[in-house]
């Protein structure tokens, strides 16, 4: 048997990468999608508070008309709803941390996050204002 009808170490490793990095595109789509069905959810949580509070009339804090609601029945009818503004947040928790877990192993595997490979010439790397800069510099990074 020769060498080349034989897996290498190398050839584990770069199907390892291969793997993680599907996996971890995977993640991050997962994780958007998280993320959009925790906005939804945080959208019609705002829409029922707003409808429930239209259906109980003008008098948000109890000094119109109406005496009978008062500011603590409007708060017992709005906390009802509370749960789905939770849940929206816990979502919204769950997809940053797959996001977050999906960037990592994007870089452990030997990936680029922000599409930049090594080798690249530096010129075509654009180059922005440093978010650490104290405003006085011309925008370069120093090589």
């Amino acid at each position: 048997m020769s060498e080349a009808d034989t897996v290498t170490d190398a050839d584990v490793s770069g199907l390892n990468q291969a793997v993680m990095a599907r996996a971890a595109n995977l993640a991050r789509r997962a994780g958007t999608g998280l993320l959009v069905v925790a906005g939804i959810g945080a959208l019609a949580w705002a829409w029922i508070t707003l409808r429930v509070l239209d259906l109980l009339g003008d008098s948000y804090f109890g000094l119109g008309d109406d005496i009978d609601l008062g500011f603590d029945d409007r708060i017992d009818a709005v906390v009802g709803y509370l749960s789905l503004l939770l849940y929206s947040g816990l979502v919204a928790g769950a997809g940053l941390g797959l996001r977050l877990a999906a960037d990592y192993t994007v870089t452990r595997t030997g990936g680029s996050l922000t599409g930049v490979r090594a080798g690249e010439p530096l010129s075509s790397v654009r180059r922005g204002p440093s978010p650490f800069a104290d405003g006085g510099g011309d925008g370069e990074a120093e090589v």
